[in-house]
């Protein structure tokens, strides 16, 4: 099963996923929290470089690089962004997230990501200020295969904490949340410190 906590900067992923983590902790369960691992671990950084460089032999990873860059020429010919270097970017993390998840969510594990593929297709979009409709393509092409044993917790930021990318965000969280399984969790909700129960 793969947990992902997706938000804006400041709201509290990472202190969420540690109060997750906490509770797995203690009750025994294998788990991994890939995005802490990837910031300490030189071995995690090293096999994520790898993943990066032989990512395409995978015949899902390569469907999805083609789709979402179909998706983002046809959002350019419309009149909006499309598939500039920041683009090319991001396809290949999010072709290496569809990746790695196809195959976590095989395992009898747990693993946790404060900043997965939901939060970075979202984050993109809103940044670029990718159409809904393009936003939804690229969700629905992001989510073949991996939807199955995935939580995606959203963490709504306080007033305080919002920045530019909020509204946009916002936007774009709601479309997701229609069609996808989300947890939405408010920063300054009870609920929030008692979601591992």
């Amino acid at each position: 099963m793969v947990i992902e906590c997706i938000g804006l900067s400041g709201s509290g992923k990472t202190e969420l996923l540690e109060l997750i983590e906490k509770e797995l902790k203690r009750r025994e369960v294998d788990y991994v929290n890939v995005s802490a691992n990837l910031r300490r671990g030189i071995v995690w950084k090293f096999l994520r470089v790898i993943a990066g460089a032989l990512i395409f032999l995978s015949a899902d990873a390569r469907w999805l690089r083609d789709r979402l860059r179909g998706i983002l020429e046809q959002e350019e010919t419309a009149g909006g962004h499309g598939t500039n270097d920041s683009g090319k970017g991001v396809i290949r993390s999010l072709a290496v997230y569809s990746f790695w998840y196809r195959r976590m969510i095989r395992s009898h594990r747990i693993f946790l990501f404060d900043e997965g593929m939901v939060h970075t297709l979202m984050m993109f979009c809103a940044d670029q200020k990718i159409s809904e409709e393009a936003f939804r393509k690229m969700v629905m092409a992001s989510e073949r295969g991996v939807r199955s044993a995935r939580l995606v917790i959203s963490v709504e930021a306080s007033s305080a904490e919002r920045d530019d990318h909020a509204d946009e965000y916002e936007r774009l969280r709601l479309a997701y949340g229609r069609d996808f399984r989300v947890l939405e969790i408010r920063g300054e909700d009870e609920n929030r410190k008692q979601l591992s129960r």
